[in-house]
């Protein structure tokens, strides 16, 4: 894939700053020399408004808080919830986009109605919940998360859609915009459906999460072009 490099020059200092990310429509999607998608293309404006340039590099998400955290570089990860945890070793920006209210997907034959609550929902005799490893679902369902039967894995998304097609756990959360683009790809589409949660919270907000050598200036040049 090819890179686009930056050299930024505060007074004699050399700073470069990279852009990680991991290919998931419809959010982040490799476009060209560039990415694009519901996520990428307001940071790549706001970039472009500020005058930074970056190296973009596409990596397993599993890799994004580790570089985020070992602070050895001036680096920021696409589309990341915001949590305490998380707030204590990295800074964020401003919200690049806020997804619809998240619902579940399960396998078609599974007796869950849409539209239900999330008290019914967690009353399911012998429910099993798919999460992804290291992944924050928003504070809300985080909490709620703690009291359930959860499944633990480091697999992709589309690859946990194929876990829950063949029943190996009752759901996993996703949000509106990722499963329409699911429901017309995936293998497994036609034994799965997708359950919206009655009262379900507004949608978390996606963020552009940097390292702590990220210089506060280019937060805030990032923050004035987020719109």
């Amino acid at each position: 894939m090819n890179k686009l490099f930056i050299i930024i020059i505060f007074g004699m200092n050399l700073y470069s700053l990279d852009i990680i990310y991991d290919q998931r429509i419809p959010y982040v999607k490799e476009d060209k020399n560039s990415i694009s998608g519901l996520v990428a293309i307001p940071l790549i404006k706001a970039l472009n408004e500020a005058n930074i340039t970056y190296t973009l590099k596409n990596k397993p998400s599993k890799r994004h808080l580790k570089e985020i955290k070992a602070n050895k570089k001036a680096i920021c990860a696409v589309g990341w919830f915001k949590n305490p945890k998380r707030e204590k070793f990295a800074k964020f920006t401003k919200p690049l986009y806020q997804d619809k209210p998240i619902g579940i997907l399960t396998n078609i034959n599974n007796n869950i109605q849409n539209n239900i609550t999330f008290d019914k929902l967690f009353s399911i005799n012998n429910l099993s919940v798919l999460i992804k490893d290291s992944y924050s679902y928003g504070s809300f369902i985080d909490k709620k998360l703690k009291k359930l039967n959860i499944k633990k894995t480091k697999a992709s998304n589309l690859n946990m859609v194929s876990m829950v097609a063949k029943k190996r756990a009752t759901f996993m959360f996703i949000s509106f915009e990722e499963v329409k683009e699911i429901m017309k790809n995936h293998k497994y589409k036609n034994k799965i459906k997708f359950i919206q949660i009655k009262d379900a919270p507004k949608g978390n907000n996606r963020y552009l999460i940097c390292s702590k050598l990220v210089d506060d200036n280019i937060i805030n040049k990032l923050n004035k072009g987020i719109k």
